[in-house]
């Protein structure tokens, strides 16, 4: 039985779906009986800072060394087992001695490139194509690095191995007793709507709000329920932000709507698709390839091109129009998405570390 280290590109204060992932296996894998250690860096590529960049990741470091806030266990239920170490840097040394390491992300992925300790063994965890900072040759170039590539999604699978590289593909799970279906989709209210804010360029929200602002032009009774880690933006009256909400406030988000709104420009894997398909409300969506995983035009979402919040608006409008085609697609939707279990994904994941 191997003892796993998990590298993190950052502290954890706040939701961020990437590192719910990896908390995920970690919980499972503490509760079998393995060693296991999360490590967060105040600066994960200190090479690639400039000077100013290094005297804020100096002062990072004190503020989550002297508050501890570096933590996930704020939004997160840690297992008893799991270890958290904060270090300046991913530089070898600063590491705990276990068997197995996993990179979570391109910039945890060059740094453990430096560790050389005979015996261990290096995986790497593709949540995503990471080319916000790094160029795509960068990027294409760190799944030859020699790891164990796992991907959570087809596309990015397919990716990896366009770029060279062997890629085993584990489907991320949800987690079913954290969200549940408790409204019918007969009494759910059909003018609302639920989206996810987001301040990210890429997760599509001027686009959404543009579909939203189109329908409610349409459909004077809209109600929409927003939700997100951010402030709240300004709003109009009919918009209600909830800011990190509480788990009974989540699932009363996703059950109260009756129509999910994905607007986001790409993703590794669109958990908040998923997340709205367990308590049945419709989705509607772009056609990125993260949410393609799990929502297949006409039967499990209504998909519309990327960018295009014209037709996000007319989809959103076909379904308050229709119950019965709103019903059917949340159906299809509901029973779909309950092949991603992390009960699954587990089992593959540790077959991988263990082998």
């Amino acid at each position: 039985m191997n003892s796993v280290t998990f590298l993190m590109p950052a502290p954890g204060p706040r939701p961020v779906g990437g590192y719910k992932v990896v908390c995920e296996y970690a919980n499972r894998l503490a509760a079998t009986h393995h060693a296991v250690h999360i490590v967060y860096p105040a600066a994960a590529c200190p090479e690639r800072l400039t000077w100013r960049g290094k005297l804020r990741a100096a002062a990072r470091y004190l503020y989550y060394r002297l508050t501890g806030r570096y933590s996930v266990k704020g939004w997160f239920p840690l297992h008893k087992g799991v270890r958290e170490h904060f270090v300046r840097t991913l530089a070898p040394h600063r590491l705990p001695r276990t068997t197995c390491y996993v990179a979570t992300a391109i910039q945890t992925a060059r740094a453990l490139k430096a560790y050389r300790a005979p015996g261990i063994r290096k995986f790497y965890l593709i949540q995503h194509f990471e080319n916000w900072e790094f160029s795509d040759a960068e990027v294409l170039e760190s799944y030859r690095y020699g790891y164990r590539n796992i991907a959570i999604a087809a596309w990015l699978q397919r990716l990896v191995e366009a770029a060279g590289a062997p890629c085993e593909l584990i489907h991320n799970g949800f987690d079913f007793g954290f969200f549940r279906m408790s409204v019918d989709y007969t009494r759910k209210e059909r003018c609302r709507v639920a989206m996810l804010y987001h301040t990210s360029e890429w997760k599509g929200c001027r686009y959404g709000f543009e579909a939203l602002r189109i329908v409610r032009e349409r459909c004077p009774e809209l109600k929409v329920s927003l939700f997100g880690v951010p402030p709240a933006p300004a709003l109009p009256d009919w918009i209600e932000y909830f800011r990190q909400p509480d788990r009974e406030t989540f699932n009363r988000i996703y059950n109260e709507a009756a129509i999910y709104l994905g607007p986001s420009l790409t993703e590794g894997w669109g958990l908040t698709v998923g997340e709205a398909m367990i308590c049945g409300a419709a989705v509607v969506c772009t056609d990125n390839r993260g949410y393609r995983e799990m929502a297949i035009d006409g039967r499990t979402a209504l998909v519309a091109p990327v960018g295009d919040a014209a037709a996000l608006a007319e989809r959103i409008l076909r379904l308050i129009g229709d119950d019965d085609e709103r019903i059917r697609i949340a159906r299809a939707g509901h029973r779909y998405i309950r092949r991603f279990t992390w009960e699954a994904a587990y089992a593959k994941f540790e077959r991988l570390i263990d082998a």
